[in-house]
């Protein structure tokens, strides 16, 4: 029985993939990205050769100009060695340098881009830098894994590499598919720093795989169940790209990937996609037990507000009180997940005693060790909100969305 469904679909000027488990029919994971015809378009991880324009002391970051009359910001703090291409480098960043960065965070508002001079190139399980040169595992990994994943690690390795989670399903075997990945990226990397100076000013050198194909690389419930997933397009072209990087890296999954042709019942119309759109995209978001939730997006911060609705008759019973809680806990995660929330989030729950306070914050503890981004339950207030951050990678799923979701739901001004 299949159990998972990715499915990629060409949506507004974009490309939509979504994870659906079929037994719930709810999603697990959801990215929207610009058409990867969009050349100009930059993403998390690509590699330019960028000029210095000016170092700022007092705030010891340097703007630098990726492309042409495009800037972006790169601290110096705890810079690892850079790569400049123009002259040897000796100890200092100044203006003029043509130096190898790495796009690290999207821009956002008035915040320009944020790169790196620590090069990281990921695979399917593990990542090597340029920089960081040391060699560690996924803090999700047990005490044993870790120590069983190191060994499984190349002795001859100049580059830094982090083993991530997903190494551990290899600890059956001996290790040789990490070791063969370890390789091959090391020599792409090696292949990045030789050409460096064959490329002027400006250019971007590497150019990582579409978010679409990324995630799909990394989603865990797709990576070695080939028999319960399946992978679905209703795009020709996007077919053919798929079956290229399914082969190179998740060949298991190759049978399980379809091209979907049934031009009188539309894909999207299928899986109900505006439906899951609004869904996401709305501040309310009701639970079975008949509670909601309410999420608000304020200039500093998320807010989200946690009502027992429906659920008036046992008001007074604190069982039924963390039980909803707990409830809401489990939806808050995925929320934040598929709407992709970040920074400052505060989360006021419904009221209840000290005792059950500390139990909820366990599990939100518990189920936030489990998420692909980092998110770190900080503490619970006097007031009893509970304060969360998330890290910033990416645009909220609404800020990405923020033009279709004028169109498809006539929102007026």
């Amino acid at each position: 029985m299949i159990e998972r469904k990715y499915i990629l679909t060409r949506y507004m000027d974009g490309i939509l993939s979504f994870t659906l488990d079929t037994k719930s029919n709810r999603l697990t994971s959801i990215t929207f990205s610009e058409d990867c015809v969009q050349e100009d378009g930059i993403n998390i991880g690509d590699i330019f050769i960028a000029k210095v324009k000016n170092v700022v002391k007092n705030i010891n970051a340097a703007f630098i100009e990726y492309a042409d009359k495009k800037t972006g910001y790169l601290s110096l703090e705890n810079t690892y060695e850079p790569i400049i291409t123009n002259r040897t480098y000796d100890g200092r960043v100044v203006a003029g340098d043509e130096i190898i960065v790495q796009l690290e965070k999207e821009a956002v508002r008035t915040k320009e881009p944020v790169f790196t001079t620590n090069l990281s190139l990921a695979g399917k399980y593990c990542v090597i830098t340029s920089g960081k040169l040391e060699k560690g595992v996924s803090k999700k990994c047990t005490k044993s894994e870790k120590e069983c994943l190191l060994a499984l690690i190349p002795d001859n390795i100049k580059y830094g590499v982090v083993v991530r989670t997903n190494a551990a399903s290899l600890l059956d075997s001996e290790g040789g598919i990490l070791k063969e990945e370890c390789a091959n990226l090391c020599a792409l990397m090696d292949k990045l720093l030789h050409e460096k100076i064959h490329r002027t000013c400006y250019s971007r050198i590497y150019k990582v795989p579409p978010l679409y194909f990324t995630a799909l690389r990394d989603d865990g419930s797709l990576m070695h169940n080939s028999g319960e997933c399946q992978i679905i397009t209703d795009d020709a072209q996007l077919y053919d790209e798929l079956k290229e990087f399914v082969s190179l890296n998740m060949p298991e999954n190759l049978p399980y990937t379809v091209l979907y042709d049934d031009s009188s019942y539309p894909l999207q119309k299928l899986y109900s996609v505006e439906t899951k759109l609004k869904e996401l995209t709305s501040p309310t978001v009701w639970l079975r037990s008949g509670a909601y939730l309410v999420i608000e997006k304020t200039e500093a911060m998320y807010v989200i507000d946690v009502n027992s609705g429906k659920n008036i008759v046992k008001r007074e019973n604190q069982e039924y009180i963390y039980n909803i809680n707990c409830e809401a806990a489990e939806e808050i995660i995925r929320q934040m997940r598929l709407r992709n929330l970040s920074g400052i989030i505060m989360v006021d729950f419904i009221n209840m005693g000290k005792e059950h306070q500390e139990k909820l914050l366990q599990k939100l503890k518990m189920l936030a060790s489990k998420e692909h981004i980092l998110t770190t339950i900080v503490d619970i207030t006097p007031l009893g909100i509970v304060e969360i951050t998330r890290k910033k990678t990416t645009k909220s799923l609404s800020e990405q969305l923020k033009i279709q979701k004028v169109k498809m739901f006539d929102i007026k001004a």
